[in-house]
């Protein structure tokens, strides 16, 4: 594999050919067919041909050959996820190496198909690199387990970028969204988003890949934080206080790791059967599922839910912990669910605002139909 050209994909609006050379270019229609797209047919100002021309500037594109997939209208920037889908089966079967994304869905319903689609994609070992959405709430595929998620960086300038990875938001790099290009023999500048950040960084990965096609995925991401830029303060598009929190906070705590974990996961199948937008966080240890998040501590909860509630736009937060949580700990709190009844337990949380469910001996399905009749 090292003798050859990497095979890259740009998913977007289109490329056009002046952009950077393409070793072919698709469309993929409302109906989900694809065809070939003709060379006059995009323009060089096209969002895809703008993050080409960054691509090349940054790294430039020899021994790499590119193909375009348009899934994006032009006039809107919109698409749906249907031709996503449609878009990353298509770099399966064209053992496409790596695939760059500079868009994605908020939309809670389309979240596992994708995980599904990904998860097919990233095993073919292909490396799919992905913008957050601009809103700074959670974005997919840039979210997802495996992918390199990117948004910029207002004071970055270049092909600068950063590594600003956190077990919440799960985004690896930030970069810089300012590039002076030059489009038909005029001068430009790209306005500051995240779609024009992740070129950055897809351009550093062809570099590794350059130096090395048989580089793993854990070898690209090591290779990528070490070469970022260091001691830049990660930027942050988040509110600051977070909104107050409006929907049911559950708290699971005092259980053992077993039965934390079975209840748990039943709790979020059955919430997901019922239609319920659902995230979770848990101090479990080992690997967690791609919807939950990482519990690190115990202190400051309100603000953990809070930046939950905003970052996820989910309706229901469950949280849950091996230890004991007091109940001053968490004031959003709106349900506890407690593994075993004690004295102790009763005398520790005599400040309790909000109703209980003593799961000490109850079936875990039982505890669902309980919590669910409390929550409604």
């Amino acid at each position: 594999m090292s003798d050859e050209n990497i095979r890259m994909a740009i998913l977007d609006d289109g490329v056009c050919p002046k952009a950077c050379p393409l070793m072919g270019s698709f469309l993929i229609d409302d109906d989900l067919s694809v065809s070939s797209q003709k060379k006059d047919a995009v323009s060089q100002y096209s969002h895809g041909s703008i993050c080409a021309h960054i691509i090349q500037q940054c790294i430039g594109l020899d021994k790499v050959d590119v193909f375009s997939i348009q899934i994006l209208q032009r006039d809107t920037l919109r698409g749906n996820i249907g031709r996503l889908l449609k878009a990353l089966e298509l770099c399966v079967s064209m053992d496409i190496r790596l695939v760059h994304l500079s868009v994605g869905t908020y939309a809670y319903e389309d979240f596992a198909k994708i995980k599904k689609a990904v998860e097919h994609l990233l095993d073919s070992d292909s490396f799919l690199v992905a913008a957050a959405g601009n809103r700074g709430t959670v974005t997919y595929p840039a979210y997802l387990p495996g992918v390199i998620g990117v948004k910029c960086h207002p004071k970055l300038m270049g092909d600068e970028y950063i590594y600003c990875y956190d077990s919440f938001t799960k985004i690896h790099f930030q970069a810089s969204a300012r590039h002076k290009l030059t489009v038909e023999g005029q001068e430009m500048e790209t306005s500051i988003s995240n779609s024009y950040a992740t070129p950055v960084v897809t351009a550093k990965l062809i570099s590794c890949l350059k130096k090395n096609n048989d580089l793993g995925k854990n070898d690209i991401l090591r290779l990528l934080v070490e070469n970022a830029k260091k001691n830049v303060l990660v930027g942050s598009s988040e509110p600051s206080p977070y909104p107050s929190v409006e929907i049911p906070v559950v708290v699971l705590t005092g259980f053992s790791i077993a039965r934390l974990s079975r209840l748990m996961e039943l709790l979020m199948d059955c919430l997901h059967r019922d239609d319920y937008h659902v995230r979770s966080a848990t101090n479990l240890p080992g690997i967690r599922p791609w919807d939950e998040t990482v519990l690190l501590g115990l202190e400051d909860l309100d603000v953990f839910t809070a930046r939950m509630a905003w970052y996820f736009s989910c309706e229901i937060i469950l949280l849950g912990s091996m230890s004991c949580i007091l109940s001053d700990k968490c004031k959003n709190a709106s349900l506890w669910i407690y593994g075993e009844e004690s004295d102790d337990i009763r005398e520790i949380n005599t400040l309790v605002d909000g109703q209980i469910i003593w799961a000490e001996g109850v079936e875990d399905v039982k505890v669902y139909k309980l919590m669910i009749d409390m929550l409604t």
